[in-house]
């Protein structure tokens, strides 16, 4: 595997943690001796605008930004970034890894006869296409098998902090890769605050045994 560009694209809103996140997973596969390159992209992340960062490693990696359709895993931290990112980097491989919550979009309207766009219309109990999270998530199963919507902001309140939400779905992540366990715990820990340490940690190994109670049996990227 270690000659296979992996290429994962963390997406969501300013303020949930992509940046951080990218960080983290970018520490952990250099820390596994791969070769690696990243692209941030920013929206109106001080609005609460898009924010993406793109991550590339393997043996030898000569561009940071994801062809199209060809990311290996899609970690998303706002479904209806999901939605938007799929059309142009997902495929019928793709992991997609992502918070079943989201933030109505400022790049469409909210009023009930409002679609997604581009063909990903959503559905709501009354049959008529409208914007809501269960109709995003109707989409996402009915197109991608290798699916993973993730209650994470109950998950995160649970644990004491809704902010670690996005460390739950790295710890998730984590699982489907061929990175040691140990390696992205010190990730974890040299990118975030000493004083959260264990916050941060456990909200990992939650996401991490979700990965392993799937029964997993192999490694994918």
């Amino acid at each position: 595997m270690d000659d296979l560009i992996q290429n994962i694209l963390i997406c969501g809103i300013g303020g949930q943690g992509v940046v951080l996140a990218g960080k983290i997973i970018s520490l952990a596969a250099f820390e596994s001796g791969k070769d690696i390159k990243t692209s941030e992209v920013h929206g109106m992340s001080q609005r609460g605008g898009s924010v993406s960062t793109h991550i590339r490693y393997g043996k030898k990696i000569f561009s940071p930004l994801i062809p199209g359709n060809e990311a290996t895993a899609i970690l998303s931290f706002d479904i209806y970034e999901t939605a938007r990112y799929i059309r142009s980097f997902a495929n019928e491989k793709t992991i997609i890894i992502s918070s079943n919550h989201g933030k109505i979009p400022q790049w469409t309207p909210k009023n009930k006869n409002d679609k997604i766009g581009n063909g990903a219309e959503t559905v709501n109990e009354n049959g008529s296409g409208a914007i809501d999270e269960d109709g995003v998530a109707g989409l996402l199963r009915a197109n991608f098998k290798s699916l993973h919507l993730i209650d994470d902001k109950r998950i995160a309140a649970d644990l004491g902090n809704i902010k670690v939400s996005n460390i739950i779905l790295i710890g998730i992540l984590s699982g489907f890769s061929d990175i040691k366990k140990e390696i992205w715990l010190k990730s974890i820990e040299k990118n975030i605050p000493r004083k959260t340490a264990d916050l941060n940690i456990n909200a990992f190994l939650t996401g991490r045994n979700y990965y392993e109670n799937q029964n997993h049996e192999n490694k994918i990227f």
